[in-house]
């Protein structure tokens, strides 16, 4: 495990913001709920149930100051873990010293009553985050300003959608003026606007010398906002280090896991078409990273490269090997093939018994985040109309993984931005830069 995670530079401090020491969290799991009554009622013969450990063995010293982000997979315990620091649930093992005013942004609604009007939980939230009654009336107007929710501030809660939910849940985190805060992937949920309004509000309490936690899996804001990065799975912290570094090693992580998923899924029968006359066999096919090497995980603007083995069984006179990418909902992202070109590669006869390869290379891969598959076309082009030799539907499964998240939809596109400023009586300022 690597050392204690450092404060930013600026931040001068000689105490802890948050302190955890063999830090565990167990629960008991009954297959039936009768047996946990017979525990309680019959508690000789051993209990009944077993221990599901969430957390076990954490060991954190986050330094007043510090934004910290905490990386992994689904199921990694990092909510549990934020539940401990924040006091929601105690740790079965360990202990866990904060210094100063925590407040925290969980699950969806988590501490609102549904029942209850927006108002109604304003008061109820901050009374349990500390303030007073007068300190709640002073600032109210500005936490339903800061919310944006207007005439909804007096409806029930149970009637918010998702996005309302965080607006109301960062509102009132926000107006309690915290040393710590900590946040669970909530942002996310939000509408764009209002991310941006909470991130500058984050830049400026990062500014003040406080201390953030919190939870994500969007590696390009945790690179932005963090200066340390804790990675944990199956309930143990793996690594913490600079955000650059850990982020990094989440990456390559995320790209074994998948890789070990996708393989599993290709090589498994697939219940997609594959038609044709058959005259040339496609009998292999494989995506490779930029190192060579076999893989079904991808980072954008890598280059890859897809490759395709086949074997003739009778004499072809134009055969075209083609590709298709589809995102995973079916969406056509594009297709092309060795004809397509300013040079085609023509093949004008294909003998019967040949074998060979077909590369298709990519400079750089365009795709955004998300799963794709690939359909790969071998079409006899000697005729009017193209006819099928071997295609393939679906015929590749692979996914995309985007460490700098710069750019949001299916397609990275290389961009230039260029700015100008200008002020009466000083000298134009003219800033480019390069996606």
């Amino acid at each position: 495990m690597k050392s204690p995670l450092k404060p930013s530079p600026a931040v001068e401090s000689t105490t802890s913001a948050v302190v955890a020491k063999g830090v565990g969290k167990a629960y008991d799991i009954y297959d039936k709920p009768i047996h946990r009554l017979y525990d309680l009622m019959l508690p000789w013969g051993g209990p009944r149930c077993r221990q599901f450990w969430a957390v076990r063995n954490v060991y954190l010293d986050v330094p007043h100051g510090s934004t910290v982000g905490i990386v992994g997979e689904n199921g990694a315990g990092k909510s549990t873990l934020l539940k401990l620091l924040t006091g929601v649930t105690q740790p079965t093992t360990g202990t866990i010293q904060t210094s100063g005013r925590i407040a925290s942004l969980l699950e969806l609604g988590a501490g609102f009553h549904p029942e209850f009007s927006g108002r109604e939980n304003i008061f109820l939230n901050c009374s349990i985050l500390g303030m007073t009654q007068d300190e709640i009336e002073e600032r109210f107007e500005s936490i339903v300003a800061f919310s944006e929710l207007g005439d909804f501030i007096d409806r029930p809660v149970k009637t918010y959608s998702s996005g309302m939910y965080v607006r109301l849940g960062f509102s009132v985190a926000s107006s309690v003026d915290p040393d710590i805060l900590l946040i669970d992937e909530a942002l996310s949920v939000g509408d764009e606007h209002f991310k941006g309004k909470c991130l500058n509000w984050l830049n400026g309490f990062r500014e003040k010398g406080k201390t953030t936690i919190f939870v994500s899996h969007d590696l390009g804001s945790v690179k932005t906002m963090c200066q340390n990065v804790v990675m944990m799975d199956r309930g143990e912290v793996l690594e913490q280090g600079d955000a650059e570094s850990v982020s990094d090693a989440y990456l390559k992580r995320i790209k074994d896991r998948g890789n070990e998923r996708l393989s599993m899924m290709n090589r498994a029968e697939t219940e997609y078409p594959r038609w044709g006359t058959g005259e040339i066999d496609v009998t292999a096919m494989g995506m490779f990273d930029e190192s060579g090497e076999a893989s079904h995980v991808f980072q954008t603007g890598r280059p890859f490269a897809v490759r395709l083995e086949y074997k003739a069984h009778k004499d072809t006179q134009k055969p075209v090997f083609g590709l298709g990418i589809y995102r995973s909902d079916g969406t056509y992202v594009n297709g092309s093939n060795h004809h397509w070109r300013n040079s085609p590669i023509e093949l004008s006869n294909v003998p019967a018994g040949e074998e060979g390869t077909v590369e298709m290379s990519f400079d750089s891969m365009p795709l955004l985040a998300g799963q794709y598959y690939l359909t790969t076309f071998l079409y006899d082009h000697s005729k009017a109309a193209p006819t099928a030799i071997d295609h393939r539907e679906h015929a590749i499964t692979f996914e995309v993984v985007d460490g700098a998240n710069h750019q949001h939809g299916i397609l990275y596109l290389p961009t230039r931005w260029r700015m100008e400023r200008r002020v009466a009586g000083m000298e134009t300022v003219r800033v480019e830069s390069d996606s």
